[in-house]
């Protein structure tokens, strides 16, 4: 990789056709596999962009995912080969690869030096230079913990099918199942001197869980590509507070226990590849005695011939490094890279984000994004509270407990959202099916079940004996009053939780809808105003939207370029945020001590 940061993958729509837009210029991406509808969207609508013919949409989740990923693989391909014909001139799209590199980048220092030679000299490092230009990698993210109707099976066999030779990051829990189905695939196993075609991710918060998770893969003659630390709580999104560490910590752990990981897992895979080996050798040799386990384990891998890693795995991190001094102080630990996510979301040149939610982002302050009860999981979300999302479930909740005479009787603010994608559904009590628990369904049942409990505890303190003392009776009923109080308050604060969840499932995807439709209004070529005057097109309302940075967003307050952005972070151009705003460190630190209860 040419470049030490990333853009790590942001939602399911932010970073859903990022590769598409940097990775010709050297910058690795993720995509993420969600929403397979969503990018069967997006390679529609790039296709009526760009005028190509990308045949009929695709019937399958498996077949979508794969689609989608084999045109960002050509386009990213198509881009980068049109790049690398440009000439040095200072301003073309092939200078600015070189120029959003660190200044004591190899490449770097040798597009600065070119400009010293002349002639034929100058025409020779030009071409040196050029052959070793090399895309971005194109990475693609699964939530190994959703597999609601084997959704995480298929964006895993979506990705094995395709022609992307990146890496599959595998995030959001530990699924061995997973692990079961990664195995089945043999470009996933180094068997040669370069790393396997398509490589392994884990995206961990903790040593104890890479090491669990990397043993577990080595068992099966799989190695870990790279051990990617996300901070738990100042990253956006879904905020873990379990292990109580802080990102400095955790990576220092895993520089310290670097070399134990490798030999661990390195011996693993050696022995698994011996195994294997010996089985189909015994296999050749004897076809007909009784087969040993070995044997029965050779059957099932996809290659022979498997090797260990010859080194070992890489180690990033990320979670709120937006500011070029915490991510200097990151690397020096020894790491060999760090991804940046929230920043990019301001970049129109790098994320996929609608103008409205990225006016939003633009005047957001630091207090707009907080730990909320957003996400139908059941797991701290960080949130954008002034999000499209977010205040329609704040006047759901204004409309749920407003007086009856004051209720607006608008169908739109009824309590929960339709569940129309079911990702997020879990297998609850009291149903005898998956739901989620932002849809509509669940939360007008869970409701009625606050209500019930309400009123069982009010009943309970009613029942309190007294005696007939009238002393004794004034002062029962003030404690009573008081405990009617504190119950009531209690529920309420249970019914706010329960309308403050949204479906982040569609919600986290719509800025993307939004933008494909403000770049390709409509099917018919016309703009989307003259379609609704005409007739041949309803007039559209846009769908909430979801969106969920670290607080850092507060501190930038423009839409940016790519070249302003990656200069700021690495710390070669002008400072985009305050010199006194706070550390990630620091953010994460006060995170940790408020963690919601």
């Amino acid at each position: 990789m040419v470049h030490k940061i990333h853009i790590p993958v942001m939602g399911i729509c932010y970073t859903a056709d990022t590769p598409i837009r940097v990775a010709h210029l050297g910058i690795t991406s993720v995509i993420s596999l969600v929403d397979d509808g969503l990018l069967e969207e997006y390679r529609m609508a790039y296709a009526e962009r760009l005028g190509l013919d990308l045949g009929s949409p695709q019937t399958t989740r498996i077949g979508r995912i794969r689609s989608y990923l084999d045109f960002v693989a050509d386009e990213v391909e198509r881009k980068f080969t049109r790049l690398c014909a440009c000439r040095f001139d200072g301003g073309s799209d092939k200078d600015l690869y070189f120029l959003m590199l660190p200044l004591d980048s190899r490449l770097r220092v040798e597009y600065d030096g070119i400009f010293a030679k002349t002639g034929l000299a100058r025409i020779a490092a030009e071409a040196a230079l050029t052959e070793k230009m090399e895309p971005g990698e194109i990475q693609a993210n699964i939530m190994v913990g959703l597999n609601h109707d084997e959704a995480a099976f298929d964006a895993v066999r979506g990705f094995a099918a395709s022609k992307v030779a990146g890496a599959l990051v595998l995030s959001a829990g530990v699924n061995l199942s997973v692990f079961e189905e990664i195995a089945k695939c043999k470009d996933f196993y180094r068997t040669g001197a370069r790393p396997p075609k398509k490589k392994i991710i884990l995206k961990v918060s903790d040593y104890r869980s890479a090491l669990i998770q990397g043993r577990y893969l080595a068992k099966k003659g799989l190695e870990v590509y790279e051990y990617r630390i996300e901070s738990g709580v100042n990253c956006g999104g879904h905020a873990f507070f379990e292990s109580k560490k802080l990102l400095l910590e955790v990576v220092q752990e895993f520089v310290e226990k670097r070399k134990e990981l490798f030999e661990t897992t390195r011996s693993m895979i050696a022995k698994y590849a011996d195994s294997c080996d010996a089985g189909g050798n015994a296999a050749n040799a004897s076809a007909s005695s009784a087969a040993s386990s070995s044997v029965s384990s050779a059957a099932t891998v996809p290659v022979q011939g498997i090797l260990p890693p010859p080194s070992p795995a890489r180690i990033t991190a990320q979670g709120g490094l937006c500011a070029p001094e915490d991510i200097a102080q990151v690397l020096s630990l020894g790491i060999d890279g760090v991804g940046v996510g929230t920043p990019f979301l301001l970049v129109p040149q790098a994320t996929s984000v609608d103008k409205e939610t990225r006016r939003l982002l633009v005047g957001a302050k630091p207090e707009d994004v907080c730990i909320s009860h957003a996400s139908p999981l059941g797991i701290p979300f960080v949130n954008l509270q002034t999000s499209t999302a977010a205040r329609i479930c704040e006047q759901k909740i204004q409309e749920y407990f407003a007086p009856e005479s004051e209720k607006s009787g608008n169908p739109e603010l009824k309590p929960g959202f339709p569940c129309r994608q079911h990702y997020l559904c879990q297998n609850i009590p009291g149903f005898d099916h998956p739901v989620c628990m932002a849809s509509r369904e669940y939360v007008m049942h869970r409701l009625a079940e606050i209500d019930a409990l309400e009123k069982e505890d009010i009943e309970a303190c009613q029942m309190r004996p007294y005696n007939a003392d009238v002393e004794e009776l004034q002062n029962v009923s003030q404690e009573r009053g008081l405990l009617e109080s504190s119950i009531r308050r209690k529920y309420d604060k249970l019914r706010r939780v329960t309308l403050s969840r949204e479906c982040i499932c569609r919600f986290l995807g719509n800025a993307g809808r939004e933008e494909i439709r403000e770049k390709s209004p409509s099917l018919h070529y016309q703009p989307e105003c003259v379609a609704v005057a005409r007739g041949s097109q309803p007039a559209r309302t846009r769908e909430p939207i979801t969106i969920c940075p670290n607080p850092d967003i507060g501190y930038f307050d423009r839409e940016y370029t790519l070249l302003e952005m990656m200069q700021h972070l690495y710390g070669t151009g002008r400072r985009l945020t305050p010199k006194d705003k706070p550390s990630a460190f620091e953010v994460e630190e006060r995170l940790l001590k408020n963690v919601l209860l």
